[in-house]
């Protein structure tokens, strides 16, 4: 692909996720692959290929018929991923406490105060967008190809749930705050149990940090803000801790 049009590409691509993580396209919301080219100035071509490179990445679903679809928020699926996440978050601590650099603590400790920022600028995209490179960079660490791969795609969904979380009107900002005062606080226990190459510490902060995550989705699934969101299945218990038990 000629560079001019993988820059093009590259930006539909960004745009386009940034609407689907911000919800400005909705889960289930059909893409028209024709309007964003309108609305983006390029052809339909590089408009196209973004699109299926999100559905390579879980985050839109691509159908013979009904063409390209935001891929819905399925109570189930968030079930799924949680358990996924927290299987994959554990795996990538031990191994990134076994096998991290001094380069990585610092790209690592360099993130973290790029999140630390972004949380003080009550900027949710930044927050979650942060939040998220932060544990791409711990999943490099781990200098396992397919632990990154997977990593990058548990996250990418990960951030469209983090922004209908907090940026989606999940609660209010004192709430939120001790949510983000606990998010840093892992953040450095990790960067710590990494610089000691401590596995078992690293694999206890990875649990409690998706534990923290977990709850929170769930007291915004138990909140009035869900009124204004619509999800695919009713039964919220279905990620419930009491349905699942603790990871």
């Amino acid at each position: 692909m000629p560079r001019k049009d993988r820059l093009l590409m590259q930006r539909a691509y960004d745009e386009i996720k940034r609407r689907i993580i911000t919800l400005e396209l909705e889960p289930g919301e059909r893409i028209d692959d024709y309007q964003l080219s309108v609305e983006l100035a390029f052809s339909r071509t590089p408009v196209r290929e973004a699109i299926f490179l999100l559905g390579a990445e879980g985050l839109v679903d691509i159908r013979t018929k009904a063409g390209f679809i935001v891929r819905p928020l399925d109570l189930i699926d968030i079930t799924h991923l949680f358990e996924a996440h927290v299987v994959l978050a554990k795996a990538v601590a031990r191994l990134a406490a076994s096998r991290a650099t001094a380069a990585d603590i610092e790209l690592l400790s360099q993130q973290a105060a790029v999140v630390r920022v972004a949380i003080e600028n009550r900027d949710y995209l930044a927050i979650t967008a942060a939040n998220a490179e932060l544990h791409r960079l711990e999943a490099a660490a781990a200098c396992n190809q397919h632990l990154e791969s997977m990593a990058e795609s548990i996250h990418d969904q990960g951030q469209r749930l983090a922004y209908l979380c907090f940026g989606g009107g999940g609660g209010e900002w004192s709430e939120l705050s001790e949510h983000f005062d606990a998010v840093c606080t892992h953040h450095d226990e990790m960067i710590a149990a990494l610089t000691a190459h401590d596995a078992d510490e690293a694999e206890r902060v990875s649990t409690a940090h998706v534990r923290l995550f977990r709850r929170r989705v769930q007291r915004y699934l138990d909140s009035d803000a869900i009124k204004n969101f619509t999800l695919t299945d009713e039964d919220f218990a279905l990620v419930s801790p009491s349905t699942h038990g603790e990871p």
